[in-house]
Formats: structure tokens, C-alpha cells, sequence
């Protein structure tokens, strides 16, 4: 199994290297709004799936490449805290790496709850948790839980993070039209985060494709959220920097272990591997012809998805 992927460029932590530490699509969720699909297992029972071996020889080869990262991100294809022991991933990364890099872990809040989880994400430098609901209602209907998991087990799980972690947290909150961006939502989610207390609000969007219908709200609206919850709080754009130019001599394998974890445009593809997009419309039309990937339209953009799941 490869763990790592990228470095990708993201809008919130620059060129991030992912991290993928559970199966596809292990979790904890099956959120409307998810770029990887629908949960292939829905459950909260944790596991420990990596090999340290060779996760930290695959660490070592990519930092030899000395290729631009920003942050080591522990994200990946399923919620990250299902897997036993992040302590020991999160210290593995910094021992190989020699500190060099920060390391975040992007989670969907779902186990906060256990003193366990938060022990262990003590390690990291940055948690970026989601709350993507400010009633119990959208809470069900936009993350779909498993049944065990319920919306105050959230909300008590990142106020205790919050007191016991020593980083810096940056809730993220997923906007969908006509769901969770009322004014009445608003002012919910500007309780909820007084009580939380994080570092940073970043109100998000879903940009990427997905198995369901739903739409975005309108910006004035985002931005009228983003007055309410307070002056913590971003609106999230798009963020690119420019990349190194790096050769691959598999860059289609490089390719195709970037879809597996997301959909991408060809503009994704080309400023995270610094190639040129000529070259890899090239490379895609093969994998195209292949059936390795398809193309799904979504708000105008064109993006290109791992069709082999």
C-alpha cells in the first residue's frame, strides 16, 4: 500500500503531503459532500492497518526528493482516527523527518470524544476538525453517522480538545445550500464556536465532485456567515503556489495515486507535479482509454476521477 501522496496543493496548508493511513473507504461517516464517494465501511471500531516498515521507507524516499512541502498531512481516504496508535505515526514522521515539517491531521471530529484519540493527536502541530452541522437534524443529514455517534458526542469531543491541546486548531465548517447556511444556522455555529474555541473558523465549500446533488450557497450568504460567527473566522479560496519543476519517471502512477485519494482538474494535476499540462493531458487520455479514469463535469470544471473502485 502506498501511504503518502503528492505533495498536493491545498487551499489551506500550501503543498501538503497526504498521508493515508485506512482502507477505501473506511469510516466513521458517509458525508453527502465527500470527493471519494460513498463509505465503503461505516464503523468506529479503531485499527492499526499500517506496515511502519515500509510506511517509514516511503516517508525517507520522498523526503529525498527534496520536493516542496508545506505540511505533512495525515488525511488521506477514510477518518484518519480510526487507526490505533497515532502517537507512534505522528512521531514516526518526525523522527525521519527530522522536525522538518509541521504535521496536521484532518479529521471529521467523529472519535474526539475518546480521551484516548485526543491523547495520541497530541503530537501534532495543527488539528483541522470539521463541524459540519450546528443542529442535530443537519448534523444526520449531511454527515450520516454511525449509529453511535451522535452530535453532542461532537460537540463535547472538540470542546475537550481544545482544553487539552496544546497546537493549533482550525475548525472547518462545509457550507451546503440550503442545509446548514440559514441565518438561524449562523447564529448557532457562532455559539458552538465560542464554546469550542478554536483557533481559526475556515467556512468551506464543496468544490469537488461527489455521489450526491447539493448545492452551494450563495456567497453573499457566506460572507454574511462569516460576519456572524466572527472575526476568526475565513472563507477559504482556492490556493495554488508555484510549483517546482521535478521529473517522474512514473508519472502515471503518480497520477492515479492522486485520484484514489480525489478527483482533479487538470490544473490540480499539473500544479502539484509541476508538469506541464500538455503532457499530462497526454498521460490522462491513455489512462482514459484504459478505463483507469473518467471525466465527471461539476460546476462547469472538468474533473478526472479513479474509475477502478
Amino acid at each position: 500500500m502506498n501511504y503518502f501522496y503528492g505533495p498536493v496543493p491545498s487551499r489551506r496548508l500550501g503543498f501538503s503531503l497526504g498521508v493515508n493511513l485506512t482502507p477505501q473507504k473506511y469510516c466513521t461517516f458517509d458525508c453527502i459532500y465527500c470527493q471519494i464517494g460513498k463509505t465503503s465501511k461505516k464503523t468506529v471500531e479503531r485499527f492499526f492497518p499500517v506496515n511502519m516498515e515500509n510506511f517509514e521507507r516511503q516517508l525517507k524516499e520522498i523526503i529525498r526528493k527534496n520536493q516542496k512541502i508545506d505540511y505533512i498531512s495525515i488525511s488521506g481516504s477514510g477518518e484518519p482516527t480510526l487507526h490505533k496508535s497515532l502517537d507512534l505515526i505522528i512521531d514516526t514522521i518526525k523522527h525521519t523527518t527530522q522536525n522538518k515539517y509541521p504535521v496536521a491531521v484532518i479529521t471529521n471530529s467523529s472519535l474526539l470524544y475518546q480521551k484516548e484519540v485526543r491523547k495520541e493527536l497530541a503530537r501534532a502541530d495543527l488539528i483541522v476538525p470539521s463541524l459540519d452541522a450546528a443542529t442535530k437534524k443537519s448534523f444526520y443529514k449531511i454527515d450520516k453517522p454511525q449509529k453511535s455517534i451522535t452530535f453532542k458526542k461532537i460537540i463535547n469531543g472538540l470542546i475537550a480538545l481544545r482544553k487539552e491541546f496544546k497546537g493549533k486548531i482550525w475548525l472547518e465548517i462545509m457550507l451546503i445550500g440550503g442545509i446548514n447556511d440559514s441565518i438561524a444556522d449562523a447564529y448557532k455555529f457562532k455559539a458552538l464556536v465560542k464554546k469550542i474555541n478554536p483557533d481559526k473558523v475556515q467556512l468551506n465549500l464543496p468544490v469537488r465532485p461527489s455521489g450526491a446533488k447539493i448545492s452551494f450557497p450563495e456567497y453573499a450568504r457566506v460572507k454574511q456567515i462569516k460576519k456572524i460567527i466572527g472575526p476568526k473566522t475565513e472563507i477559504v479560496s482556492s490556493f495554488y503556489k508555484q510549483a517546482q519543476k521535478r521529473f517522474s519517471a512514473s508519472i502515471t502512477q503518480d497520477i492515479i495515486r492522486y485520484l484514489k485519494v480525489r478527483p482533479a482538474t487538470l490544473i490540480d494535476l499539473a500544479k502539484s507535479m509541476g508538469q506541464d499540462k500538455t503532457y499530462l493531458e497526454k498521460q490522462l487520455k491513455k489512462l482514459l482509454a484504459k478505463s483507469i479514469v473518467k471525466i465527471k463535469t461539476h460546476n462547469n470544471k472538468k474533473y478526472f476521477i479513479y474509475a477502478q473502485r
